[in-house]
């Protein structure tokens, strides 16, 4: 059965950033919905109820790292499937990672609905936030399995060979949610409950979107029955665990920055920090908008052992990250207080707090590019246990540490100090890994052009389909 993804023919510096240019603007696209999300909260309820949004954050971002977990390992896998020409089998392993999403979302969001109280207490929520915490979980929390699905249907759109759908899907749900929180809030008066409502809603377009383009036959991907195939999900599970990981790690990164703000300054130091994440997500937005988009390519250039092409597009990309990392932190040098200026809503505290803040975070951007895109690459070519490694540092095992003893030394600046030493410390590692690694997977290194020419590669596949490794040479 023949693979009609096209993927490829995404050769050459120009293809590639064509390829990726849909998937960064949905992401930048998202971020600034997201941005403007947090805007309309801010400006139309409180600060006090866009801090108590981002005291939730940890439960949405539990079930952002089930989506990306489902969506990245299982992309990767089913991409490597149908470039080797299994594509009945990509295909049966496909919609039982859908369904295997949507099962342990409902899940999940049960237990927490049940011990609703006590969690919105364990994030941290005082007197002033509890209440406005809790309306905001528990409106939300009847959409959160579309929260997962949309991750899922985002991703393999792109490994269908249709990035566009993923951006059109995308943008649908931005648009959507903006448009329903002026409505809900703005008109309806409804709170940030309103806000919680407008948020799952817009989740629920590129779940219908990818229900209907799967069924019927409209790409070589598409919906069949599972075969029950028992090791697919583990594989997945263990692909994508850098990814749930970074997730899972960034809700507790985000609740011991919610806990130590609470404790050093209070709400508006909650306020602060929301502030500057949403900074951080719209200037990563692209980098992890390309990164995505080019996970497909290399994977499926991986299952067809074409290592030039691969060599070609590591170049492209580690090329295009240390640019783009450089002119972030002078955007945000220069430019960063103006976009903390859009939330402050009058509450010159929460200015000053993150404004002094972003002058030290951003250093940050100079590092975690590489970071994330080593990440994604090693995803990519289904090794999760170097991008769970690189994951696990960057979100959790170096940050959580730091963000709990700088304060205690530094006062204050030692929150933001944090990421910036962070990932500088784990950018050395990355950088180590992707040298080593290099011969390995047979992608070249970042000056060797020629590498397929020059050289043999022993290719040891991770996830054969009779489960027992094997060599490939190539």
């Amino acid at each position: 059965m023949s693979d009609e993804s096209g993927l490829e023919n995404v050769k050459g510096t120009k293809k590639v950033l064509k390829f990726a240019l849909p998937t960064i603007v949905m992401m930048v696209l998202t971020s600034s919905y997201v941005m403007v999300d947090g805007l309309i909260v801010a400006n139309l309820i409180s600060t006090d109820a866009l801090a108590a949004a981002n005291l939730a954050m940890p439960v949405y971002s539990f079930f952002t790292a089930v989506g990306f977990m489902f969506a990245s390992g299982g992309s990767a896998l089913v991409t490597k499937k149908m470039g080797e020409g299994r594509v009945a089998e990509a295909r049966s392993d496909f919609t039982l990672i859908a369904i295997s999403g949507i099962v342990i979302s409902v899940a999940i969001i049960a237990v927490c609905l049940l011990f609703l109280d006590p969690l919105v207490d364990g994030l941290g929520a005082d007197e002033t936030l509890h209440g406005l915490t809790r309306e905001y979980m528990l409106y939300w929390g009847a959409f959160a399995p579309f929260a997962v699905l949309q991750f899922i249907f985002i991703q393999f759109f792109i490994v269908a060979g249709k990035p566009g759908l993923a951006l059109a899907a995308a943008v649908g749900s931005g648009v959507t949610n903006i448009c329903l929180d002026l409505l809900f809030i703005g008109g309806f008066g409804m709170g940030i409950g309103g806000a919680a409502v407008a948020s799952g809603i817009s989740a629920l377009i590129p779940s219908v979107i990818g229900l209907y383009y799967f069924t019927g036959g409209r790409s070589a991907l598409q919906f069949a029955k599972p075969k029950g195939n028992r090791r697919i999900l583990p594989k997945v599970c263990s692909n994508g665990a850098s990814e749930m990981v970074t997730e899972l790690s960034g809700s507790v990164a985000s609740l011991a920055f919610n806990l130590v703000m609470m404790h050093y300054i209070g709400a508006d130091g909650v306020g602060a920090i929301t502030v500057i994440m949403y900074v951080q997500f719209l200037a990563l937005a692209i980098l992890l908008g390309y990164s995505m988009g080019v996970a497909p390519v290399m994977s499926h250039a991986y299952g067809r052992g074409d290592r030039e092409a691969m060599s070609g597009l590591y170049r492209v990309s580690m090329k295009f990250t240390l640019a783009f990392s450089v002119s972030v932190f002078f955007f945000m040098e220069f430019f960063g207080w103006v976009v903390v200026g859009l939330f402050n809503a009058g509450n010159e505290h929460l200015y000053e707090i993150a404004t002094d803040g972003i002058l030290i975070h951003s250093f940050a951007y100079l590092f975690m590019g590489v970071n994330m895109y080593a990440s994604s690459l090693f995803t990519s070519l289904s090794n999760g246990l170097l991008s769970a490694v690189i994951s696990g540092l960057r979100t959790l095992i170096i940050l959580v540490p730091l963000i709990v003893f700088l304060p205690a030394v530094m006062g204050v600046d030692g929150v933001w100090y944090a990421i910036p030493i962070t990932d500088l410390t784990v950018m050395i590692l990355s950088i180590w890994l992707l040298i080593k690694n290099s011969d390995r997977y047979g992608y070249g290194r970042l000056f060797d052009r020629k590498p397929a020419a020059s050289r043999t590669f022993i290719i040891r596949d991770s996830f054969p389909s009779d489960g027992c490794p094997q060599n490939r040479q190539v």
